[in-house]
């Protein structure tokens, strides 16, 4: 896997500063991390020079009780999948949006491969609309958007666009037309209705795999795709880049796997996805020995350095799987996530497909349904500490006055709740757990002011709670200094922190 070793992980490219944040190796000291206004994760060790008594935890993607939220249950659809497919929440439309792949099984002469489309206000009970608009057996009366769709697809919503023809943006998968086999790009005004680009495939077959996902870089402004491959060897991943969603070029390798992981590991893709100050991504590990697929957290400061998270665990675990009596879960086999997660309400929201059989089953055999695992907003990763921790961060830089953070207490033994609300950290240490924050010069010594024992952490509002001092609502007097920030902690996670 390519990946960097070290605390430095940030990359310069010129003036332009990738990932909100920037470092420089240097034989003595680094300079110092200069912050944007952005939200700080706690995924890597990029902001972080010492932790004592803290340890990383893994998020918990809780799966609800729903599940499966979708199933197959219209005569167009064999059966679903989201390979990566996409959800988004819509502010304008106030409604949850998702397009997913509908198969044909073994026998079904007349379903073709369709993409279709479902709304939701809630995000858990999904209406699929008769749209009117592709005919099926003769009607119109259903909710095919794209026909001949070979599994896989990926859907942005882009509101900067000049053009609001191309506001939504779509790759798909397409083998019907072999001279023209490859990666397709498709615009739309409103989801629905789809155009596709005249001078199509906009990759070609021979040089991308049929798994990959579409971002758009909050920085670069550039469209990345991430694709499968697998060049003589197991399927891996690799990157393109592009200006404008249809010249896609700069393949690089940046994800395989390495002698780390198991024996039979290979990458059948990543969804990745612009959060806060770096780029996070999905990772399906697919392991050929047992034929069954998770999915893991990786993530990166420049999206082609990419690194593994918390001792590689599963962000997502398969369902239980019952004995032959009792049938299984309908997650048991595969789960493969959607292109990038939904952060609404103090939740992320992870969409996925699930399948109780093995990747190497017949296909009268599979059964995708659609599903959902939600965790708190910024709950990718915590550092976490029963007894008193601290965690230092390295040298920073911030041109923001407010510092927030999300955190909350671990009020009792096994506490495993992970959703938002009202949290209200003491002034002073006791049993339920507290947060402090003091803020130190260059070379570690407490600035007047800026004590521990001066910090107060106001109730949280939404999953947020802001820091002040006595005699200090903020850190205007600090701006562009360099500084360090101390959190000390007990009984308490931290999830991540924001100045603005």
């Amino acid at each position: 896997m390519r990946m960097k070793s070290g605390i430095c992980l940030a990359v310069f490219v010129g003036s332009v500063l990738l990932g909100g944040v920037s470092c420089a190796p240097g034989p003595a000291a680094d300079p110092p991390v200069r912050l944007d206004d952005r939200v700080q994760l706690f995924v890597d060790d990029l902001l972080i020079e010492r932790m004592d008594r803290v340890w990383r935890s893994l998020g918990r993607g809780g799966k609800v009780s729903e599940n499966p939220l979708i199933r197959s249950d219209r005569p167009w659809e064999g059966y679903l999948i989201l390979q990566p497919g996409s959800v988004i929440y819509s502010p304008e439309k106030k409604i949850f949006e998702m397009w997913y792949n509908t198969l044909a099984r073994t026998g079904d002469t007349d379903i073709d491969q369709f993409v279709c489309y479902a709304t939701s206000e809630d995000g858990i009970r999904w209406e699929k609309p008769e749209l009117n608009h592709l005919e099926f057996r003769g009607s119109k009366a259903n909710n095919i958007v794209l026909r001949w769709n070979n599994w896989n697809h990926s859907v942005i919503l882009d509101p900067e666009d000049p053009d609001p023809a191309r506001r939504y943006k779509m790759g798909y998968w397409q083998t019907r037309d072999r001279e023209r086999c490859g990666i397709w790009a498709a615009f739309s005004p409103d989801g629905i209705r789809w155009t596709d680009y005249e001078k199509n495939p906009v990759v070609p077959c021979w040089a991308t795999g049929d798994t990959f996902a579409v971002m758009r870089d909050p920085v670069s402004r550039q469209y990345w795709l991430y694709h499968k491959t697998n060049p003589g060897g197991p399927r891996k991943v690799s990157r393109l880049v592009s200006d404008d969603f249809i010249h896609w070029t700069d393949d690089r390798l940046v994800l395989e796997p390495d002698s780390h992981d198991r024996p039979g590991t290979e990458f059948y893709g990543l969804s990745a996805f612009p959060y806060g100050s770096q780029t996070l991504g999905l990772l399906w590990v697919f392991h050929t020995n047992i034929q069954t697929m998770d999915v893991q957290l990786v993530s990166s400061r420049d999206g082609v350095e990419w690194q593994r998270s918390v001792y590689r665990r599963p962000l997502i675990y398969l369902g239980y799987q019952r004995n032959e009596y009792s049938g299984k879960s309908f997650d048991s086999g595969m789960i493969w996530p959607i292109t990038a997660p939904v952060v609404k309400d103090g939740m992320v929201w992870i969409y996925y497909s699930g399948f109780d059989n093995l990747h190497n089953a017949p296909s009268e055999d599979h059964t995708g349904e659609i599903g959902l695992a939600r965790l708190r907003q910024d709950g990718f990763v915590s550092l976490d500490a029963t007894a008193e921790g601290t965690v230092l961060t390295r040298p920073v830089q911030f041109s923001g006055s407010s510092l927030r953070v999300n955190a909350r207490l671990l009020r009792r033994e096994g506490d495993a709740s992970e959703a938002p609300g009202e949290v209200t950290f003491n002034d002073s240490p006791n049993q339920e757990g507290y947060l402090k924050v003091e803020v130190q010069d260059a070379a570690g010594n407490p600035i007047p002011g800026y004590e521990a024992d001066a910090s107060r952490v106001a109730p949280a509002e939404g999953v947020y709670s802001k820091v002040f001092w006595e005699g200090k609502e903020n850190l205007e007097e600090l701006k562009d200094h360099t500084v360090r920030l101390k959190f000390i902690l007990s009984r308490t996670r931290l999830y991540s922190f924001q100045i603005n």
